[in-house]
């Protein structure tokens, strides 16, 4: 379903697809438990606390270390009149590929505490010097909403590309053999099918994990995105920490990996952003 509301302006290929594997890195996560005991309790989750960082290390071709991503919890306040959490995630090329595209990008997502449905989605890319920002309240057909922010009509239970990843780590993979759920990435909306594959023991640079193997393909109505999938390992324990995710790209594969400690806190400098008003 393709969405004319200028969320995202026209970029160059290299950037484009760069963009796109940020937001894909995180589609990856969205899955949807088809029953109630595919989840934890929404309110008490064991998986998310306020001050959790993750930190990601990106290999692409010949470039080991090509990218740095970060995903991280900043706050659970009173938002939209409910108690919501701000997730923030950020993305920055490293050397040698910064020396020709230099690129630091942060999207940051507002979800309700119960069942961590979207309802604003922010983007600020900063890439050669030049800056581009992005806000959007997501309604669902008939909702009345108070806000003067820019409007995107999404199906009911829509998740964006950042909140998906904390959706999933709520989910019970035991007790689901294959999900399919709306998402939105800033631009477009897509129906995610993810299946649940294997129990593998990973050795990453944040250390051995055993995790559970998830394949993801996408589809824009019923076709397929051709050229594009991806495989993530979540670690199977009460965090539910996804510590790998390769990506199949029309620009090669990328290799997404944890570097950090999943219990390293935020920095004390960080402060909670308020959505749009």
């Amino acid at each position: 379903m393709k969405l004319s509301l200028g969320l995202l302006t026209p970029r160059g290929p290299i950037a484009r697809a760069i963009i796109l594997f940020a937001i894909f890195f995180c589609v990856v996560f969205s899955i949807e438990p088809t029953s109630s005991r595919a989840q934890s309790s929404p309110d008490s989750p064991p998986a998310l606390r306020i001050g959790e960082v993750l930190n990601y290390r990106i290999d692409w071709r010949r470039f080991s270390g090509a990218a740095t991503a970060q995903l991280q919890i900043v706050d659970r306040r009173e938002f939209f009149g409910a108690a919501s959490w701000h997730f923030r995630a950020a993305l920055h090329t490293a050397a040698p590929l910064r020396a020709f595209y230099p690129l630091d990008d942060e999207i940051d997502s507002y979800a309700l505490s119960t069942g961590l449905e979207s309802r604003e989605y922010e983007e600020h890319f900063r890439e050669f010097d030049q800056s581009e920002d992005a806000t959007a309240a997501l309604i669902v057909a008939g909702q009345v909403l108070t806000s003067t922010l820019p409007r995107v009509i999404v199906p009911p239970r829509t998740r964006d590309a950042l909140s998906a990843i904390y959706f999933l780590r709520l989910a019970d993979w035991k007790a689901i053999p294959e999900v399919r759920t709306p998402l939105f990435d800033g631009q477009n909306i897509y129906t995610m099918i993810a299946t649940r594959e294997k129990t593998e023991i990973l050795q990453i640079a944040a250390g051995n994990f055993k995790a559970t193997k998830i394949f993801v393909r996408l589809l824009d109505r019923v076709r397929e995105i051709p050229g594009e999938h991806f495989t993530v390992w979540l670690a199977n324990d009460p965090t539910r920490t996804p510590v790998l995710c390769e990506a199949h790209l029309p620009i090669g594969v990328l290799r997404i990996e944890l570097v950090s400690d999943p219990a390293w806190p935020a920095p004390a400098t960080t402060k909670a952003a308020l959505p749009a008003k």
